[in-house]
C-alpha cells in the first residue's frame, strides 16, 4: 500500500483561497482516480480547503503549530519559512502515516497532478525493489495552455511531486540548511541505497496557476527574458531541446493525470 502525503499551505500564505482550493481539490481528484485502489490520502494542513469531493481513504490531519509569518518577515527569508512549513507537514504526516504500516510513502504538492497507474505498477513490483522510486520523466503544464512538456532528465530536480519511497528512508531527504527543507531530488542514501528510475512519466508539475511560488508567472517571463541572438539564450535553447519534448494535452493525457482547464 501507498501513503500519499499532501501539505497544504495556510490560507493566511495563499494569494487566492478559492484559487488553491480548486487546485488542491483537482490534485486530489487526480491521486483517487488510480487504477488500484490500494492506498491512502493524508492531508496536513492548517485549515481545510473548501472542495465537495470527499472518499473514504482521504483524512485531514490539522498541525497546531503557527503558518509561516510573511509580514513581518524579509522577503529575502519568504521561501525559506515556506518551505519549513511544508517540511513539517510532510515529517506530520510520515508520523501519522505510521498507524498504517505503509510500504512506500509519496510526498504529492497541492497543485500537481499524477498517474494513475503509480499504485497498480507499485503493488506489481514492490517485491523486486526494496526501497523506491524517483521520477525522472514528467509532465511540466502552464495553466490554461493546449499544450505539455515532457521532461526526459531531470524532472525530480524541479518537481516536489517525485518521489515513491519505503518510510525508514524518508528521513534523509531532509536537511537544515538554515530552514527545514525537503530535499526531493535525493535518489542515493547510506548503505549503498538507491531509488531506481520510474519507467514513465509519473506526475504532472503545474507552473503559473497563481500559487506556485518558484514558477509564477512573473518569474516564467523572466526565464524567457533577454535577447534572442544572445549566446547564452541559444545554449538555453539547445538544452531544452534536450530535455523537452512538447506535445498536444491529448485526451489520453488528461485522463491519465485527472488534468482539466480550472476556468472550465
Amino acid at each position: 500500500m501507498i501513503t500519499f502525503i499532501i501539505p497544504v499551505k495556510s490560507k493566511k500564505v495563499t494569494g487566492s483561497w478559492e484559487q488553491f482550493s480548486k487546485l488542491f481539490e483537482r490534485t486530489l481528484k487526480s491521486i483517487c482516480n488510480q487504477t488500484s485502489q490500494n492506498f491512502r490520502v493524508l492531508v496536513v494542513c492548517h485549515e481545510k480547503p473548501e472542495i465537495q469531493f470527499e472518499r473514504p481513504n482521504i483524512e485531514y490531519i490539522h498541525v497546531d503549530f503557527e503558518p509561516p509569518q510573511l509580514k513581518t518577515a524579509p522577503k529575502e527569508k519568504h521561501d525559506g519559512l515556506k518551505e519549513e512549513d511544508k517540511s513539517k507537514k510532510i515529517l506530520a504526516g510520515i508520523a501519522y502515516a505510521e498507524k498504517y504500516n505503509s510500504d512506500y510513502l509519496m510526498v504529492a504538492d497541492a497543485d500537481d497532478c499524477i498517474s494513475n497507474k503509480i499504485v497498480e505498477f507499485v503493488d506489481k513490483n514492490k517485491k523486486a525493489n526494496n526501497y523506491g522510486w524517483f521520477f525522472k520523466k514528467g509532465y511540466i503544464y502552464r495553466e490554461g495552455d493546449k499544450f505539455i512538456s515532457l521532461n526526459k532528465e531531470n524532472f525530480n530536480t524541479l518537481c516536489g511531486t517525485c518521489i515513491i519511497i519505503k518510510p525508514q528512508l524518508i528521513e534523509h531527504i531532509f536537511k537544515k540548511v538554515p530552514h527545514l527543507l525537503y530535499v526531493h531530488k535525493t535518489t542515493d542514501f547510506p548503505n549503498d541505497v538507491h531509488l531506481q528510475e520510474f519507467p514513465f512519466p509519473g506526475a504532472v508539475y503545474s507552473m503559473a496557476n497563481g500559487e506556485n511560488h518558484y514558477m509564477s508567472n512573473d518569474q516564467i517571463k523572466n526565464l524567457n527574458s533577454g535577447s534572442i541572438f544572445s549566446l547564452s539564450t541559444i545554449k538555453g535553447i539547445f538544452r531544452k531541446i534536450r530535455k523537452y519534448r512538447v506535445k498536444p494535452l491529448s485526451n489520453k493525457l488528461k485522463k491519465e493525470f485527472g488534468l482539466y482547464n480550472l476556468t472550465n
